[in-house]
């Protein structure tokens, strides 16, 4: 999902990935012959019961153009050869801590626009997200008719979570905040709970603050890196912890994150990332998500650290599942939700 802003030099390097990407059409016209998500393709996509989607999220669906026509034939092979030459290109950043002046520089953008907008919520999405005409949808290309599609998915998808695992705790930390845009809904859905937004960037800081001051009285922001984990940070029982792909970030050096929360035993852990050990390697769309993934140096090892520990008995793991939705390139809203023992 992640689309960290490139420096000067990264780019011009781009523009081969935007060459590469040539052929990819623009989102289909509204037309006939187009299916469309609904509440059992949200159920599916989250392996619950249609019923626990249409509770809360049901007018939510009904509200967005979640149409879309699948990529076939002479299309899907354009579209396969695009994302090769855009992985085999160069304009793909890696991440980790040498980034850390890219978001400071994003989240700085963002909170310009925010102040600028009148502090409107619409300009905290971060720029990255729907920035294909292409998306992933249960093991296909498709074409959405709106250019909206996986961001109102990414409504639905964070109004079900956040229901369905926040609603019982009365404390709620996201950490790699960025620019507070799921905190914003949180505080809507939750406007009595404490919450707290980490982030490394100063500017992802005072963009939290800035929502405080204009929507959630009760939202706080907060410095916190995951390569060096503040340990005066309190969390307990009480305590929600939440990640929406920021953990992509941190490769396989996950270990010091982990080891705080281990430590600091909050009452429930929602990480909600591209997982690379859920890819089928034997499967085209997810060998090529894989390789993207590996190009990208995004999170891998957590899964398969959280289940050694699950099996060692130090950890319960409540729900993991792969989220059969995504960008042109990858799946970044798979889940595991778990708590320390």
């Amino acid at each position: 999902m992640t689309e960290p802003w490139p420096s000067r030099r990264a780019g011009r390097q781009r523009g081969s990935a935007r060459t590469a990407l040539r052929d990819i059409k623009e989102p289909v016209a509204h037309g006939t012959g187009m299916d469309a998500l609904n509440t059992t393709d949200f159920a599916a996509l989250l392996d619950v019961a249609p019923s626990d989607i249409e509770q809360g999220c049901g007018e939510l669906i009904q509200g967005f153009d979640f149409r879309y026509a699948t990529v076939t034939d002479k299309a899907f092979r354009s579209t396969v050869l695009s994302v090769l030459k855009a992985i085999d290109g160069v304009a793909l950043s890696r991440s980790g801590p040498g980034r850390k002046g890219d978001w400071e520089r994003g989240w700085g953008e963002t909170l310009e626009r925010f102040i600028a907008s009148g502090c409107s919520l619409d300009a905290l999405v971060p720029p990255y997200i729907a920035k294909h005409p292409v998306s992933r949808l249960f093991g296909n290309y498709i074409r959405p008719a709106s250019t909206r599609f996986e961001l109102d998915f990414y409504t639905i998808y964070r109004h079900w979570l956040f229901r369905t695992w926040l609603r019982d705790f009365p404390r709620i930390d996201e950490f790699g905040c960025g620019t507070g845009y799921n905190l914003a809904i949180m505080a809507r859905l939750f406007p009595d709970k404490e919450l707290t937004g980490l982030d490394w960037a100063e500017s992802s800081i005072r963009l939290v603050q800035a929502i405080a001051q204009a929507h959630a009285p009760r939202l706080t922001g907060r410095r916190f890196d995951y390569f060096h984990p503040d340990e005066d940070l309190e969390m307990g029982p009480d305590t929600a912890l939440i990640t929406l792909n920021s953990m992509e970030q941190l490769g396989d050096d996950f270990h010091p994150f982990l080891d705080f929360v281990l430590e600091k035993r909050p009452g429930l852990c929602i990480n909600s990332e591209p997982l690379l050990e859920l890819y089928d390697p034997g499967d085209l769309l997810d060998y090529l998500a894989i390789r993207y993934h590996e190009k990208r140096n995004y999170l891998r090892g957590f899964q398969p650290a959280l289940r050694k520990l699950r099996d060692e008995g130090r950890i319960a793991i409540l729900k993991e599942q792969r989220v059969r939705l995504g960008s042109l390139f990858h799946e970044g809203y798979s889940i595991i939700i778990w708590r320390p023992l």
